[in-house]
């Protein structure tokens, strides 16, 4: 019962210290009330989880200052700079900075092709989420996380390679971690398909759309 009637509820990490299961349970009681009462509540959390599903809109902190604000389908969608892009979503966005000169991309030693040409020439940070990469074993038409290579575009038919370094069985879904030159890049799979072995040499593709891009001094979206 709420013995109280006040305006607004101030919830500070009220969930932190619960396991699991009650966390989820309590979370959904709190849904429950906030429908039935209808009162204005601001709930503090470092949870993205609890962020995204009780908030109708949501305000991303970072060194106490706000990075972004919108619902959690814009914040997670279009995110405002790197630091929401890697804070919202588990795992969290893939972000890879370098060299981009029209439908090329250079990492590192390793020159990408790309979907669609960049918004602009020179250093960029290149974001894409580990649900919208489409994974294929090199000589194989194995099923990716979204299709096949052959949904791909002409530009970016080579894909990308990577080298596997770690396969996690989450159920109804696959987290594969390979390497892309030095850098770590994930992939989400769905658990029915099969996945890459660790070792294996893989490439990924992507669409135009899916692409995110952010200016590396400000470390903000441009695209």
């Amino acid at each position: 019962a709420i013995v109280r009637q006040p305006s607004v509820f101030l919830f500070d990490e009220p969930l932190s210290n619960l396991d699991a299961k009650l966390r989820a349970q309590t979370r959904l009681e709190i849904q429950k009330l906030h429908r039935e009462l209808g009162v204005t509540s601001l709930f503090v959390t470092h949870d993205q989880v609890e962020a995204m599903t009780l908030a109708q809109r949501m305000i991303v902190m970072n060194g106490g200052r706000m990075e972004q604000i919108g619902t959690p389908e814009e914040v997670y969608v279009r995110p405002a700079t790197t630091f929401v892009a890697s804070f919202i979503g588990s795992p969290p966005m893939n972000l890879l900075k370098g060299q981009a000169a029209g439908t090329r991309f250079t990492v590192g030693a390793d020159t990408l092709p790309m979907p669609a040409a960049a918004p602009r020439s020179g250093e960029l940070i290149l974001g894409l989420r580990p649900e919208h990469a489409e994974l294929n074993a090199v000589g194989s038409g194995a099923a990716g996380s979204a299709g096949t290579a052959s949904t791909a575009s002409a530009a970016n038919a080579a894909g990308w390679p990577l080298k596997v370094e770690m396969v996690e069985m989450l159920g109804a879904e696959r987290l594969v971690y390979a390497r892309l030159g030095e850098s770590l890049f994930t992939v989400r799979i769905d658990a029915t398909l099969t996945p890459p072995a660790v070792g294996d040499s893989v490439h990924v593709h992507m669409k135009a759309e899916h692409l995110h891009w952010f200016d590396p001094t400000t470390e903000r979206r441009i695209a």
